[in-house]
């Protein structure tokens, strides 16, 4: 890196002889400018940065340890080296007072001034690495407390660690972000909304990122969150959306904000745009946590991405976690009310059969978990069933394409290949795949193979090209290409997301 220096000096040979004449190229400085005296350098500081000053102290409207004073008081990353004809040991005492780094008597030759400069130098690195250390701890502590207040019940506790990062949550929105499609390499989304969040912090739940902005107009977040999307499919050739909860002026609240923004990000479904506000008219009045609001969030994932058997596992495990905690009855039924709400909402979009109205009656007055669980799963099945009368011969051939391509991943799929397995047209199998699945046959196939890649790479040793081999792409380097596509990384940073 290049340190920049300001050099301070009222004699004019003086200044202009460390300006010009030393060869400050040598050891990665340059002259971001000099001043005549220390309210010149003063000024300048005001307005510029600068990593080194040399000043002489005897100086004319203000000396060089006025400059100290100043840098001491509003620059303290910044060294000094003050330049003095006098031995005097009252000037060393104060410039000890202000941590100027070195206190060069005159005159003063190139070796010694370098000298000194290096040794600023070594300081401000030493600096630098030590509170880079310190941001990263304490980045992620603020994490892991942030995590803490969605997951746990509000706790008084949680103030005195609010204060201490700096955090007040008087006025505030929760703005929840997932990638599309899902995914949980999220490390890309979280950089670019770092870079591009406006008065607000953010933090890692699960595969979203949840973002706390301190504004009071839900206009200039929406702005933000759409900014941040422009950006995400420029830079990641992916597209994002976002759910905003309700204002909020009190840190109690603050696990609900969050269910509040991952419960909007739903709407997102049915919305021209990705930024969608958290809307009670749309959704039954309960108190969901964070964590069981994402479950419903992952299960309508699941029903739209067509993946069946994991959404009817998501359901088994919810139940058994009800039973295993012994979860408030009333919470229950407004969690199963929101399965129905979903399950609704996807026979509208995919133009089903609407689902009979006694299953949320049922609900509401169920009498015991076991009914509760009986009256969803029956509901959930009722679903599937509507769904294959309705697509019939199509979902029934788009069904049959899914799994020849699941069962033969590793040889040179094709749409002609596909096709003559089925003894159908190839394009009569493009246009009934891409119907029932929502996506072409090109991209689910890409999907699938970079879905059980993302597995061999997680979960086993094998080498990258061959895991390329094992999922189809014979040629690593394309591999690679449809990898960092879809997923957002290279191979290779995925499988050690640490380096």
């Amino acid at each position: 890196m290049t340190f920049k220096l300001l050099i301070v000096d009222d004699e004019s040979t003086m200044r202009k002889g460390i300006a010009e004449f030393m060869n400050w190229d040598s050891i990665n400085c340059e002259v971001a400018g000099t001043a005549s005296d220390g309210l010149e350098a003063i000024a300048f500081l005001e307005k510029k940065e600068a990593d080194i000053i040399i000043t002489d102290i005897k100086m004319p409207e203000a000396d060089g340890l006025a400059v100290a004073k100043y840098v001491a008081e509003n620059c303290p990353e910044t060294k000094v080296i003050l330049l003095t004809g006098y031995a005097d040991f009252e000037y060393a005492k104060t410039a000890i007072r202000y941590n100027v780094s070195a206190f060069i008597l005159k005159p003063t030759n190139k070796k010694e001034l370098f000298e000194a400069v290096q040794a600023a130098q070594n300081q401000l690195l030493t600096s630098r690495r030590h509170n880079s250390i310190a941001r990263e701890k304490e980045a992620f502590l603020k994490e892991q407390f942030l995590q803490e207040m969605t997951d746990q019940p509000y706790q008084p506790q949680f103030e005195g660690k609010l204060q201490n990062f700096g955090i007040s949550l008087q006025s505030y929105y929760i703005a929840a972000f997932r990638l599309i499609p899902y995914s949980d390499d999220i490390r890309s989304l979280k950089k670019i909304i770092l870079d591009e969040k406006k008065h607000a912090c953010c933090y890692r739940y699960n595969n979203l990122i949840i973002t706390v902005y301190f504004y009071h107009d839900p206009e200039k977040i929406r702005q933000n969150c759409c900014e941040i999307e422009a950006i995400t499919s420029m830079l990641d050739s992916r597209k994002i959306s976002a759910g905003i909860s309700r204002y909020h002026n009190t840190s109690s609240t603050f696990r609900q904000a969050v269910s509040e923004a991952i419960q909007a990000l739903t709407l997102n479904f049915y919305a021209e745009n990705n930024v969608s506000f958290f809307s009670e008219e749309l959704n039954e009045a309960c108190d969901l946590s964070a964590e069981n609001s994402l479950d419903l969030f992952q299960f309508e994932n699941l029903l739209l991405d067509w993946q069946f058997q994991d959404a009817e596992t998501l359901l088994m495990n919810l139940f058994a976690k009800f039973k295993r905690n012994f979860i408030n009855a009333q919470d229950v039924k407004n969690i199963c009310a929101q399965l129905f709400y979903i399950c609704s909402r996807f026979t509208i979009k995919k133009e089903l059969s609407s689902l009979p109205g006694e299953y949320l009656s049922t609900i509401r007055s169920a009498n015991d978990i076991f009914v509760l669980e009986q009256t969803v799963t029956e509901m959930f099945h009722r679903l599937k069933q509507s769904l294959r009368d309705t697509a019939g011969i199509q979902g029934q051939l788009a069904e049959k394409a899914a799994k020849y391509i699941e069962d033969n991943l590793a040889a040179d799929l094709s749409l002609e290949q596909i096709a003559d397995a089925l003894h159908i047209s190839a394009s009569h199998l493009s246009r009934t795949f891409k119907k029932a699945a929502g996506i072409s046959l090109t991209d689910h196939i890409n999907q699938v193979r970079i879905n059980k890649a993302k597995e061999l790479l997680r979960g086993t040793d094998i080498y990258i090209y061959a895991v390329s081999e094992m999922v189809g792409y014979h040629d690593a380097t394309y591999f690679s290409s449809i990898f960092k596509k879809l997923v957002g990384v290279s191979p290779s940073e995925y499988r050690n997301p640490e380096g």
